[in-house]
């Protein structure tokens, strides 16, 4: 009986540990299960946070800060092709894309048209021109919010499309081959002869519908030979209308793939099957008829191209246009014919937005009627059929030689503003900088020929080309001299924007040489593509206005972010980003001279001295780019507060006199500015003491 009893209590015991023990465990259960319960509240708050921060504002300082952001993406795979290409050129024989010149051009193609469209461009008239503009005429955001969250969001859908062409694995396409353009997501039908016969006994009115085509060419060869395919045909009839025979009829176009595309698949298997048919290797200029034709780049990468390029187009559109509108409609009363009182780098910005508005509809014009060539049969381009080719290239410079204006002339702000600071004195003749840059761009519409010489222009053409090219040397020899005249007798400063600035003066000079150098009709000749002009526009873009957007950043860092740059890293991005630029593309010059062509993927084994050189100096220049990297991720992970030094009380100065004399030249402009009726005055303290004023209303 006793041992029953023990039993008993032992069973009890048991019992009540085992409860115990199930306790704890549902309590742990519930414990980790609130903890998760809490991990996916904060991510879902963290979510809701990232997405009305970043992604629905409609702020014109974050929707800045979103394209800086976005460029950085951009320039890394911008760097990237770059890499790929110094990769297949460091050595001759190189295995790099195995032989595969096409590929090769393909690459220089996306990464021409990435660092252009899509890394400078949204630098300084997404980036700074919103950022800024708002301040200087004294609105509080721009005059269409919601349109400049827009034409943010339009940039990544180009851009997708662009770097997917540049990254695609290729694959053969031949002009002749009928089912080239079949997709694996479109079903072929196999042959009805009943069919066919009730298709056209219902649409015996169908003359539209042609078996062969017999177009010729001028060396007598079959231009199209369209036959239509077996499978096109519909197994529903009644939808067989004749808005669809019309498109079934021509295979190669887009229509058709369109038309036949199966709706479960379409999100991602239609672009990437698309581009993937064939390789881009027309260039970032548009070479016709590589690229009007589809004989020669089919259908796939290039017409993406092509969409993206307009996406580009559609982007810059919406922000110069708003940014415009808000100068012109939200500027402070007295200041809209008060240039002398904006910052220089706003005179900058406002220029280049007013040369955008008219050069980016010829580029858009001359990418649709490449399009259109390509797929609705017309013939701008066409010369066997009364088009000229050399119009696309007319079209395209008249675009691209303006564009270049655009990308420097806003870092001649940048320079303009730094250089008055850190000097502490005023630039020389303020007028006749901005007389300079208007002068540069209004003769730069003038130029677009000198990309030219050598497509048969006449002789007098040819001379005005190239005597209006040297002129252009003439405003750019005004600002180099006020630029050093501005540094005379003063008291110097040197920090990182101030060096910066100078790295882009010793680069913008060497750029600007080598240019005067294309100008003339028989060196260009000589020099036309090698790796000479290579080097002259990658030292100008490349080179000046990448360092010249890098001061233009440094100097509004705590602006931008609210926190002091980290200097270590700084200084560690200058000297490896300027040395490699130089390492990097000065070799070029010499390989031009010896006569090394461009857009070529192997060379002979005389050349790889100077190509070796080269690759090694974009490989300093990448580790430049590192130091930047690391300079953004330490700034904000330390975030230092902005000091009294960082806010614009240098360190020391040489002459305290005029130190005295810049705060009653500045007082005397706020007395001036506080006379426009209907306005307030305060100081914008962006990076510097010796800032502009902004203007606000009342």
């Amino acid at each position: 009986m006793l041992y029953i009893f023990n039993s008993f209590d032992n069973m009890w015991v048991d019992f009540i540990e085992q409860t115990k023990s199930f306790k704890v465990s549902v309590n742990n259960y519930f414990y980790y299960l609130n903890k998760i319960k809490k991990l996916f509240t904060y991510l879902n708050d963290l979510r809701k946070h990232i997405l009305k921060k970043y992604v629905y504002t409609i702020n014109h300082k974050r929707i800045a800060i979103n394209y800086l952001y976005f460029s950085m993406v951009t320039g890394l795979s911008g760097a990237a092709l770059a890499t790929m290409i110094r990769m297949e050129l460091a050595h001759p024989e190189s295995p790099f894309f195995k032989g595969d010149s096409l590929r090769y051009l393909q690459v220089v193609t996306a990464h021409g048209l990435i660092m252009v469209f899509f890394v400078v461009v949204p630098i300084l008239f997404g980036g700074f021109a919103n950022f800024l503009i708002p301040y200087h005429v004294g609105s509080k955001d721009v005059a269409y919010p919601r349109l400049n969250s827009i034409g943010f969001w339009i940039q990544p859908c180009g851009y997708i499309l662009l770097a997917k062409i540049g990254f695609l694995r290729p694959q053969f396409w031949r002009y002749y081959d009928k089912t080239s353009f079949s997709f694996p997501f479109l079903e072929k039908m196999k042959y009805n002869q009943y069919k066919e016969y009730k298709n056209d006994y219902l649409f015996y009115l169908d003359f539209l519908k042609k078996e062969i085509t017999d177009d010729h060419s001028f060396f007598w060869k079959a231009r199209k030979v369209i036959k239509l395919p077996q499978y096109s045909v519909f197994s529903f009839v009644p939808l067989k209308l004749m808005m669809w025979k019309t498109m079934i009829n021509y295979p190669e176009s887009f229509w058709y793939a369109a038309s036949r595309v199966v709706q479960s698949r379409r999100k991602k298997v239609f672009v990437t099957k698309c581009s993937a048919r064939t390789l881009t290797t027309a260039g970032w200029t548009f070479i016709t008829p590589f690229s009007s034709n589809i004989k020669y780049t089919g259908v796939g990468s290039q017409d993406i191209l092509i969409l993206s390029v307009v996406f580009a187009g559609i982007s810059t559109t919406i922000s110069f246009t708003n940014l415009l509108i808000t100068r012109r409609t939200l500027a402070m009363p007295g200041m809209r014919h008060r240039r002398v009182l904006m910052p220089f780098v706003t005179i900058s910005i406002f220029l280049t937005l007013r040369m955008l508005a008219t050069i980016t509809p010829v580029l858009g014009a001359a990418v649709i009627m490449m399009a259109f060539d390509r797929h609705w049969q017309t013939t701008f381009f066409e010369y066997a059929y009364g088009g000229d080719p050399i119009l696309s290239q007319h079209l395209f410079w008249f675009f691209g030689h303006p564009e270049v204006y655009v990308l420097i002339i806003p870092t001649f702000g940048f320079i303009n503003m730094i250089v008055p600071h850190n000097n502490t004195r005023r630039v020389a003749s303020k007028h006749h900088m901005i007389w300079a840059i208007y002068v540069m761009a209004y003769m730069g519409y003038l130029v677009w020929g000198h990309h030219m010489y050598l497509v048969g222009l006449d002789h007098r053409s040819r001379t005005m080309y190239s005597t209006i090219t040297i002129m252009i040397s003439m405003p750019a020899t005004i600002k180099v001299v006020n630029w050093t005249l501005s540094l005379v007798n003063g008291a110097l400063k040197v920090d990182l924007p101030f060096l910066f600035s100078m790295s882009f003066l010793l680069l913008f000079l060497v750029a600007g040489f080598t240019g005067m150098w294309l100008s003339h009709v028989s060196l260009n000749v000589s020099m036309h593509d090698t790796f000479y002009v290579v080097a002259h526009f990658h030292i100008m873009l490349s080179g000046a206005a990448i360092t010249g957007i890098f001061s233009g950043f440094y100097y509004y860092f705590n602006a931008l972010f609210g926190i002091k740059f980290s200097r270590m890293f700084g200084y560690m991005h200058l000297i490896y980003y300027s040395g490699g630029q130089w390492v990097a593309f000065v070799p070029q010059f010499y390989l031009g001279f010896s006569g090394m062509p461009r857009r070529i993927h192997d060379y002979p084994v005389v050349f790889m001295g100077w190509h070796s050189m080269s690759t090694a100096g974009h490989f300093i220049t990448l580790i430049g780019i590192m130091f930047f990297f690391l300079m953004i991720f330490d700034s904000h992970i330390e975030r230092r507060a902005a000091t009294s030094s960082t806010l614009g009380l240098p360190r020391w100065y040489k002459r305290i006199s005029y130190y005295i004399f810049k705060i009653r030249y500045l007082q005397h402009n706020k007395a001036k500015m506080n006379g426009i009726p209907g306005s307030t005055v305060r100081l914008m303290l962006i990076d510097r003491h010796f800032a502009e004023f902004e203007v606000f209303k009342k």
